[in-house]
């Protein structure tokens, strides 16, 4: 018996559960625990981004702690719901999230993370909620695929009757020109400066360009880029210019807009409408070789390198997906896909299709699905105006779902798995609060 007592606590104090136990655990759930530093962390973490924003924490400290750890406990169940069904992220995907990011902010992989170090945020922290972020998404996203079916009637119906949201994804390419009045101008100002605005607009009727006019006339901040505002989708443009941009026309110049800060001219170079959205589709073909206990990265590709050998000595590419590729769907059709437009596949397949000419062989290369291989058949335009709105219908139908649909499917998830409350340390939690209100805005690598 004595034996047996020491070999229960030998296997209890090696385990993750147990060691977590020692500190203080403040919710049980399952199998796991939440400890009061995991909390303590995740909450100097989560005010870190108060302080970056330059917000203030909500000012009912007891619901804000519980809604932290109510975040917690959600997340937590949907790591393990992840691991249950073997989903995982693996470190790569978690890198290319990152260089995302760090494009966003015009900045290298490594100048990005030492600007989340400088900015006082833990990075391993950092890194480890973005890969839970990126494994929730992919659940949600599974979760509304499996309970969200729109129907085409719904979808006609939508069309016919919101056909409005569709103007929403209109753009239009908008320079402008300002000239300024003083916060209480006199009437010999406001004359001058309009006398300005129509000589402005004399010239360009005459044959000048706006944008040399916008350089030499405009108080605008953007004259010295001629005063281009680039592409923009109609909730982004300007309030004042919204009425006159339904009456002109594309190259284009607005009426005279007057305004408490000065007249405006603004130019309409170019629109794009969904009346007319031609996109380039691409027919590809591809071999994959997954990974798996025994196949490893190496094995994978120095396979996908000898096939690419064999297609390129004259033996069918067709012929050996159906005999190699682990795309069963499409090895079927010899590794043939469906005529796709941009951003169908994930980022590694889509650049590979960007690079290669036609019919040429790809080198291998590897993405989450597994290492590939990839030929680019042939490229057509199409008007996919019809296709576009639809999809666009389907997006904005699912999305008015979503938040329901994946709260309900939490409140399954908590019922079925067993969660106890044990204690929470909030002399702790004030300290952390008080400490964390007194720190100034720095910058904030999640506006990015």
């Amino acid at each position: 018996m004595k034996y047996i007592k020491l070999i229960i606590f030998f296997v209890l104090f090696n385990t993750n559960a147990f060691s977590k136990i020692l500190d203080q655990a403040i919710v049980i759930i399952e199998n796991d625990v939440i400890t009061q530093t995991e909390y303590q962390k995740r909450l100097r973490f989560i005010l870190n981004q108060y302080q970056l924003t330059g917000q203030q924490p909500p000012q009912d400290k007891e619901a804000f702690y519980k809604q932290v750890l109510d975040h917690m406990i959600n997340k937590r169940l949907q790591m393990q719901f992840a691991k249950s069904i073997g989903l995982e992220i693996k470190e790569w995907m978690v890198d290319k999230s990152m260089e995302n990011m760090a494009k966003r902010a015009n900045l290298s992989l490594s100048e990005f993370r030492e600007k989340i170090i400088e900015s006082g945020v833990d990075y391993s922290i950092y890194r480890e909620n973005l890969k839970e972020d990126l494994i929730s998404r992919e659940i949600q996203r599974r979760v509304i695929s499996e309970r969200i079916k729109i129907s085409e009637k719904e979808i006609d119906e939508f069309i016919e009757h919101q056909s409005h949201v569709f103007k929403e994804n209109n753009e239009y390419k908008i320079s402008l020109i300002l000239v300024s009045l003083p916060e209480t101008p006199s009437i010999n100002e406001k004359i001058t400066a309009k006398k300005k605005i129509e000589m402005i607009k004399g010239k360009f009727l005459s044959g000048e360009s706006f944008s040399s006019l916008a350089r030499n006339y405009s108080d605008s901040g953007n004259a010295l880029d001629g005063g281009d505002l680039g592409w923009r989708k109609i909730s982004e443009v300007p309030e004042i210019f919204l009425d006159s941009l339904e009456v002109v026309g594309k190259g284009s110049i607005s009426d005279i807009i007057e305004t408490l800060n000065g007249f405006y001219l603004f130019f309409l170079e170019d629109k794009k409408e969904m009346q007319n959205v031609e996109i380039v589709e691409r027919k590809v073909r591809h071999i994959l070789i997954k990974k798996n206990a025994i196949v490893t990265d190496e094995i994978a590709q120095n396979k996908l390198k000898e096939l690419k050998v064999r297609i390129e000595n004259g033996e069918s590419f067709s012929d050996l997906a159906k005999a190699y590729s682990d795309d069963t769907m499409s090895a079927a059709s010899g590794g043939e896909l469906e005529w796709s437009a941009p951003g169908t596949f994930v980022p590694q397949f889509e650049d590979k299709i960007d690079q290669l000419p036609l019919n040429q062989i790809s080198v291998p290369f590897l993405s989450q699905f597994g290492w590939h291989i990839l030929e680019v058949l042939d490229k057509r335009v199409q008007d996919n105006t019809e296709i576009i709105k639809r999809n666009l219908a389907k997006q904005y139908l699912i999305s008015g779902r979503s938040r329901e649909v994946i709260d309900a499917w939490l409140i399954e998830l908590k019922e079925k798995n067993f969660i106890k409350y044990v204690s929470e340390n909030k002399k702790k939690t004030n300290k952390i609060l008080e400490r964390n209100n007194s720190l100034q805005q720095r910058w904030d690598p999640f506006s990015e």
